[in-house]
C-alpha cells in the first residue's frame, strides 16, 4: 500500500504520543496542525537536497513577450509537475546563466534557435517517497508537533536532532543513485609523458 500524507503525519503524531488522524479535515487539534503545516514543511524538506526521486527535466518554452529590461529572452517555467526549486538551466548540456522572475526565467543569449532545458525539484507524490526520506520527514514533523501539540521542549530538541541526522543519511543514500563519475586521467598521463627525458 502506498504511503500517503495522512500516514506520514499519523506516524509523526504517534512519535510524540498524540492521537492519529484519518484526514486533514478531522475535528481535532492534530488535524488542524497537520493541515496547516504539512505542505510547507514538505516543500522545505524537498529543497534541502537534489533528491533524485523529486527531480525532473523539461524543455522550456520561449515566450514572445520580451523582458522589460536587462534581458533579451523570457522562458516559461514548468507547472506540471509543480516546480519548487530550479537546479540548473542548460543548452546543449552546458550550464547557462539565468535569473528567475516569478514563474519565468530571463536569459541574455539564448533565443529561438536554442533548446533550453530546466532541471528542477518538483512536488513529488508521497507514494514515490523512499523510506529514508519518509523517516526524516516524520522526525521533522514530530519536532514541530512536539511544540504545537505536546508542548514539550525536550521532545522538540530530540526530534529536531533525529531529523537532522536522518536527513544526512537520506542525502547520502540518495546521492548514490546515479552512475559514479570516472576521473579523467588523460591530462595527468600527458603531463607525465611530457616530462620524461
Amino acid at each position: 500500500m502506498a504511503t500517503t500524507k495522512i500516514d506520514i503525519c499519523s506516524t509523526a503524531l504517534i512519535l510524540i504520543g498524540a492521537t492519529t488522524i484519518t484526514s486533514f479535515t478531522d475535528d481535532s487539534t492534530e488535524a488542524t496542525v497537520c493541515n496547516t503545516i504539512y505542505e510547507d514543511v514538505l516543500k522545505a524538506s524537498l529543497t534541502r537536497h537534489r533528491w533524485r526521486f523529486a527531480s525532473e527535466q523539461k524543455q522550456l518554452s520561449l515566450l514572445t513577450a520580451t523582458p522589460t529590461g536587462r534581458f533579451a529572452y523570457a522562458y516559461q517555467l514548468p507547472t506540471s509537475p509543480q516546480l519548487i526549486q530550479i537546479i540548473t538551466l542548460t543548452v546543449n548540456d552546458a550550464v547557462i546563466p539565468y535569473e528567475r522572475y516569478g514563474d519565468k526565467v530571463y536569459l541574455d543569449s539564448y533565443g529561438s534557435t536554442s533548446t533550453v532545458v530546466c532541471d528542477y525539484i518538483f512536488r513529488q507524490d508521497e507514494a514515490y517517497f523512499p523510506p529514508h526520506f519518509i523517516l526524516a520527514l516524520e522526525y521533522h514533523l514530530a519536532s514541530l508537533f512536539a511544540g504545537s501539540i505536546a508542548r514539550d521542549s525536550g521532545m522538540i530538541k530530540q526530534f529536531s536532532e533525529m531529523a537532522e541526522r536522518q536527513y544526512l543519511v537520506a542525502k547520502n543514500i540518495d546521492s548514490a543513485e546515479k552512475t559514479n563519475q570516472q576521473l579523467n586521467v588523460t591530462r595527468f598521463t600527458n603531463l607525465r609523458q611530457s616530462t620524461r627525458i
